[in-house]
This record gives structure tokens, C-alpha cells and sequence, in this order.
């Protein structure tokens, strides 16, 4: 006969809980992520082309 393990139901949930918690903040910082950060670099990237582009314009008038 094989040994079998008893594992105690509390350890196994416990395991089980801190597997899903973690599973579920790391899902959320990278929908924060989605959500906050990659507009933000949009807008920046958006200012800067802007911003270049109207450098060059005051450049060549002079």
C-alpha cells in the first residue's frame, strides 16, 4: 500500500486562498495599469509630436 499524506483542510485552504488573492491583485494593478498608465503615455506622446512639430515650424520662420 502506498503512504498517504494527511494534509490538514485549514493548511490546504489557506494555500488555496493565498494562491486566488494574489491571483486577483496582480490582475487588478495590471488593469490599473491598462487603465491609468497607458493613457497617460498616450497624452505625452501626443504633447511631445505636438509640441516637436511646432518647434520645427518656429525654426524655419526665422
Amino acid at each position: 500500500m502506498g503512504i498517504v499524506m494527511k494534509i490538514p483542510k485549514g493548511a490546504m485552504i489557506g494555500t488555496v486562498l493565498t494562491t486566488t488573492v494574489e491571483t486577483v491583485l496582480v490582475g487588478a494593478f495590471v488593469r490599473v495599469r491598462q487603465l491609468v498608465v497607458e493613457p497617460i503615455v498616450s497624452a505625452i506622446t501626443i504633447v511631445f509630436i505636438i509640441v516637436s512639430k511646432c518647434g520645427h515650424h518656429g525654426q524655419t520662420q526665422q
